[in-house]
């Protein structure tokens, strides 16, 4: 009489914030199911769950469930840039002068940013700035 052992060592997957807040974005869709999205997606149930809660309480940048943080319409304008005033001294420059974006959140916060940061940053930085509501 022969026995035979199986062992089966599962490694525990890294769900980049991306494809988290991707799934999250399925779930939280009118008439979506958390178990039919985990199992499209081959993620266990609970583990939606959980990121669910780290959302709730903030813990996810980049999405919010709080109706006040959802993104809405806001005005935008285009202004030119003011004209240089010449000055005796002035030599011809050959750089390029970034833009700069302001953002006006709900709080009344101001924050300017350069044209070119990215957008991973911006979600972390918008984060934290307006999830502080002191």
């Amino acid at each position: 009489m022969g026995s035979e052992i199986i062992e089966v060592v599962e490694r525990r997957r890294r769900w980049p914030v991306e494809v988290r807040l991707r799934i999250l974005d399925e779930v939280l869709q009118p008439g979506a199911s958390v178990a039919a999205v985990a199992d499209r997606h081959g993620v266990a149930r609970g583990l939606i769950y959980q990121w669910l809660r780290q959302v709730r309480e903030g813990q996810m940048p980049g999405l919010s469930l709080k109706p006040e943080a959802r993104a809405t319409f806001a005005p935008v304008s285009i202004v030119p840039p003011p004209p240089v005033q010449p000055t005796r001294a002035a030599t011809p420059t050959s750089k390029r002068r970034n833009g700069v974006v302001e953002i006006r959140l709900a709080n009344g916060r101001v924050i300017k940013v350069d044209e070119s940061i990215e957008a991973q940053a911006l979600a972390r930085l918008l984060a934290v700035v307006d999830g502080d509501r002191s």
